[in-house]
C-alpha cells in the first residue's frame, strides 16, 4: 500500500498528539489535485480540527493543514493544471478531506488553486493565500467598504487582522486596529492604521469615541468573537456592518437582535470558501489582484518560517495567542 510522512491525527483529540507516521495515500477525485508540499500555513482553525471542533470533521486518522504552496504532482487529464506547476491552494480538509497540508503531499480542490507568479517564493505565497484573500473577500465582496469609511480591526497583529489593515488603507478607508500587547502596538503601527489600541490595558470604547466621536465605526472586522465582537457591536453607528471572521476566542456570541434591529446594523457572514462552486472565477480574479499589490510592494505579509518537526510547538502558540502574523512551515 503506497504511503506518504505527515503528521497525522489518529483520534479526535488535542493537537498535541499528532503523530509524525505514515499515512496512506489518497486516490484523485474530480476537481481535485494532489500537492508536493513546499510550504504549509498554520491556523487556529488546525486546533479546531483536531479536537473536533471545527465546523466539519474528517474521518481519523486526516491529517490537518487547511494552505499549501507547492508543485502540481497529480492532475486529471481535464485538468486546467499540469504537473509542475507552482500553486497556493486550499486544502480539502476544509470540507472533511483528509489529507491537509502537514505532510509532504496534500490533496486541495482545484477551484481553489492558483497559480503562484515565478517572482513569489513559496513561503510568501503560503503566508499571503487565506489571510489576504478572506480580508480582501470580506471588507470587498461583503462589507462593500467605502473610502473614508472607518474600519475597527479586532486581532489586528494576526494573519488575517494585518492583511485587513492593509487592504483597508489601500482602499482609502481609515482604520482602528486592536490588539493584545505592546509589542503588538509597535508591529501594526508600522502600517499606518489611524489609531492603535492595547484592549488589554487601555480603554478601546472610551479611546475611540473620545477620538472619533459617538459610535463611529461604520466597519468591524472581527476574527475573535466574544467580548472583542460585543465591544465592537457597541462601536457601530446606524448602518454599520459586522463582518464575522472567525471565533479565535472560542466564544460564539449571541446576536443582540433587538440592538441590532434600533441601530439598523448588518451582521455579515464571511466564508471565502463557499465560492469554491458559487464563483470561483471570482476568487482567482481577486487572487490575481493580490499577487499584483505584492509584486507592487504595497502590501507585506509579516510571516515566520518555521522547521516541519516545530509545527506541534507553533501551533500552542498559536492557541495561547502569542504569535504574530502567520507561521510557515517548510519542508
Amino acid at each position: 500500500m503506497k504511503e506518504y510522512k505527515a503528521w497525522v491525527q489518529n483520534t479526535v483529540s488535542p493537537f498535541t498528539n499528532l503523530e509524525f507516521t505514515s499515512m496512506d495515500y489518497p486516490q484523485l477525485a474530480d476537481h481535485e489535485l494532489i500537492i508536493e508540499t513546499k510550504a504549509a500555513t498554520l491556523n487556529f482553525a488546525d486546533l479546531l480540527l483536531s479536537s473536533g471542533m471545527y465546523q466539519s470533521n474528517p474521518e481519523q486518522p486526516f491529517v490537518p493543514g487547511f494552505e499549501v504552496a507547492g508543485y502540481v504532482k497529480e492532475c486529471s487529464t481535464e485538468s486546467t493544471f499540469s504537473v509542475g506547476d507552482r500553486v497556493v491552494a486550499a486544502t480539502t480538509v476544509f470540507r472533511s478531506g483528509r489529507h491537509g497540508s502537514f505532510g509532504d503531499i496534500c490533496v486541495v480542490s482545484e477551484n481553489l488553486t492558483y497559480k503562484l507568479p515565478d517572482n513569489i517564493s513559496f513561503e510568501v505565497g503560503a503566508a499571503i493565500l487565506m489571510s489576504y484573500l478572506t480580508s480582501d473577500f470580506a471588507l470587498h465582496r461583503r462589507a462593500q467598504l467605502k473610502p473614508n469609511e472607518l474600519v475597527l480591526v479586532n486581532a489586528a497583529a494576526g494573519g488575517v487582522g494585518l492583511s485587513a489593515v492593509q487592504l483597508a488603507k489601500i482602499c482609502g478607508a481609515k482604520v482602528i486596529a486592536a490588539v493584545g500587547s505592546e509589542e503588538k502596538k509597535e508591529l501594526v503601527q508600522q502600517f499606518g492604521p489611524e489609531l492603535v489600541i492595547n484592549y488589554r490595558e487601555e480603554n478601546v470604547n472610551e479611546i475611540i469615541e473620545s477620538k472619533f466621536g459617538k459610535k463611529p465605526v461604520d466597519v468591524l472586522y472581527d476574527p475573535v468573537g466574544g467580548d472583542a465582537y460585543q465591544q465592537g457591536i457597541r462601536l457601530l453607528g446606524s448602518e454599520g456592518r459586522a463582518l464575522i471572521v472567525g471565533f479565535a476566542s472560542g466564544n460564539i456570541p449571541s446576536q443582540m437582535l433587538s440592538y441590532l434591529l434600533v441601530k439598523n446594523i448588518s451582521i455579515i457572514g464571511v466564508f471565502m470558501i463557499s465560492f469554491e462552486n458559487d464563483d470561483n472565477e471570482y476568487l482567482k480574479k481577486r487572487m490575481e489582484l493580490i499577487f499584483d499589490l505584492y509584486s507592487n510592494q504595497q502590501i507585506e505579509p509579516v510571516y515566520k518560517t518555521i522547521k516541519f518537526d516545530e509545527i506541534i510547538t507553533y501551533l500552542d502558540l498559536i492557541g495561547s495567542r502569542k504569535t504574530v502574523g502567520r507561521i510557515v512551515a517548510l519542508r
